[in-house]
């Protein structure tokens, strides 16, 4: 009697461990260096993002596709969240925003053989721009009707063009062309070059969708990315990663 009493109290209090980690899943789409299939623990934000719910007892499942696809999947709930994003009045409406976890310099690439500078962005109307696809600019640039704006597809092909002179400046994000330049056209490290200062500095957030539930997962991120960023975690992967300050 005392074996059939004790086997179920054991059980009851054991219990499996795995049931108890909680799963948040993310869609999220390359772009290096913040995010990517081949870099280690899939880039710096990645692995900010990963801690900071490891801290709060998640584990991440994260998922790749395209821009526009992660917002439309992230809007439905098919995911919980979605990364990484800039804020934007009319995202707000739609998605929850979490704290800033890192942050993305705006500006223009020129050839370093053109004298190209500017005080306002009316300064660069008589210049063809290179913009990417599915790309959010910043409201200043977007509200530019006035400058010559030409589409491709992304970094490394808004580059060449810069580089074989066919646009005179690519409107981008620093890093992201900094990795696209050292890992797909070295060559152009030595012909092309960021002007300083950015246009805009940027916060990038995690976004979820405005479900049930939800509100609580952007809370217990918050803490956990206060908790790393306050014992040093987020300067030792960034230093990790090549983006340290």
């Amino acid at each position: 009697p005392w074996i059939s009493i004790l086997i179920p109290l054991f059980l009851l209090l054991s219990g499996p461990p795995a049931l108890a980690q909680k799963t948040v899943s993310l869609a999220t789409t390359p772009w290096e260096p913040y995010v990517g299939q081949d870099l280690q623990n899939l880039g710096f934000a990645s692995e900010i993002i990963t801690e900071a719910f490891k801290r709060m007892g998640y584990r991440v499942e994260f998922a790749f596709m395209p821009p526009r696809r992660v917002m439309k999947e992230v809007a439905a709930g098919t995911y919980h969240a979605g990364y990484p994003a800039y804020y934007s009045e009319e995202r707000a409406e739609r998605f929850y925003y979490s704290d800033p976890f890192a942050q993305s310099e705006v500006g223009f690439f020129k050839r370093k053989d053109r004298d190209i500078g500017y005080e306002t962005l009316r300064d660069l109307k008589p210049y063809k721009i290179g913009v990417c696809l599915g790309f959010a600019y910043p409201p200043e640039f977007n509200g530019a009707d006035y400058l010559k704006k030409e589409v491709a597809a992304n970094e490394v092909l808004n580059l060449k063009k810069l580089m074989g002179k066919r646009i005179e400046l690519f409107i981008t994000d620093r890093a992201a062309a900094q990795a696209a330049l050292n890992d797909t056209l070295p060559e152009g490290k030595d012909v092309l070059k960021f002007m300083d200062p950015p246009l805009e500095v940027r916060n990038l957030h995690l976004i979820f969708g405005k479900h049930q539930g939800n509100e609580f997962l952007v809370k217990d991120f918050n803490a956990g990315l206060r908790k790393i960023m306050e014992d040093g975690t987020v300067d030792r992967i960034l230093t990790q990663h090549g983006v340290g300050h």
